[in-house]
């Protein structure tokens, strides 16, 4: 199983190279209605986040005037699919994230034929367990702004699944996707509180488990190293990858920062209209 992420260590790639594409394709694709129009019939919200008493395996939220849809794939023998992603009632976010939803889903079966296509047709020992299961979170910081966050999660052999954060955040108004240029007047200095904060919150959190060198390098002040942000109406939620800052072992980390603490930035009115204004 590969084991180098583009910019982290420790990463492995196969998720991570699948959500690549995924990005790129909705990049450089123009926003296409019919990609989308035919998704795969999904079960109704109802059905589609009734628990399984069986496993403890984590539910869909349902969350007020948002649809869940569902791209479900796989089975009769072939490994499963089940990725849910939300629809927010704008036709350019909604086709961005279903563009990015379809292309995790797309690269994930180009993955799964090459191992139906292995020497001799023999598939792995593991084939019958591996499945891809795909979950969100919304988060709204203020009326005209969504953030949504992914957590994939995947088993394609090996000691253990991998998981990846991938979080999209949005305009509501223009349908423009976000990024750390629009959320501060100053990224650069918001890079470096957040590199701050997190250090000294991980190694409060993680205790006598926390690696000091993976903290130190995975917060240094780089913008791949906050790539995954939740915005949330009391700040930001920093989102770290496994083995990012710590094994994997210690699951995935996030760290609660709130506007105060970001006030020297310049937080975005349009995203967050209570933000303290600095007067550095």
């Amino acid at each position: 199983m590969s084991r180098v992420f583009s910019h982290i260590p420790g990463i492995p790639s196969t998720l991570a190279g699948w959500l690549l594409a995924a990005l790129l394709a909705c990049v450089c694709l123009p926003a296409a209605p019919s990609l989308c129009a035919a998704a795969e019939e999904a079960p109704s919200p109802a059905d589609s986040v009734a628990p399984d008493e069986e496993n403890s395996a984590p539910e869909q939220a349902v969350y007020p005037g948002v649809v869940n849809e569902r791209i479900q794939r796989g089975g009769d023998g072939k490994p499963t699919l089940s990725l849910y992603y939300p629809v927010l009632n704008q036709t350019a976010v909604d086709a961005d994230i279903c563009r990015w939803a379809t292309g995790v889903a797309d690269a994930y079966e180009e993955e799964v034929s090459k191992a139906d296509e292995g020497p001799d047709g023999e598939k792995p020992s593991s084939y019958g367990m591996w499945d891809l299961t795909g979950l969100f979170e919304l988060s709204r910081p203020s009326e005209g702004v969504a953030s949504v966050t992914f957590n994939v999660y995947s088993y394609t052999g090996g000691a253990h699944g991998n998981l990846e954060i991938t979080c999209l955040n949005y305009d509501l108004r223009s349908g423009r996707r976000l990024d750390l240029a629009d959320m501060f007047k100053n990224p650069e200095k918001a890079l470096q509180l957040m590199s701050a904060w997190s250090r000294k919150e991980l190694a409060r959190t993680l205790g006598e488990d926390a690696d000091e060198d993976m903290i130190r390098d995975g917060v240094a002040p780089d913008l791949r190293n906050f790539a995954n942000l939740t915005l949330t109406p009391q700040g930001l939620r920093i989102e770290f990858q496994p083995y990012q800052v710590a094994p994997w072992s210690a699951g995935p980390q996030r760290v609660d920062m709130p506007l105060a603490e970001l006030a020297a930035a310049g937080p975005e009115a349009l995203i967050w209209p209570q933000a303290p204004v600095s007067n550095d």
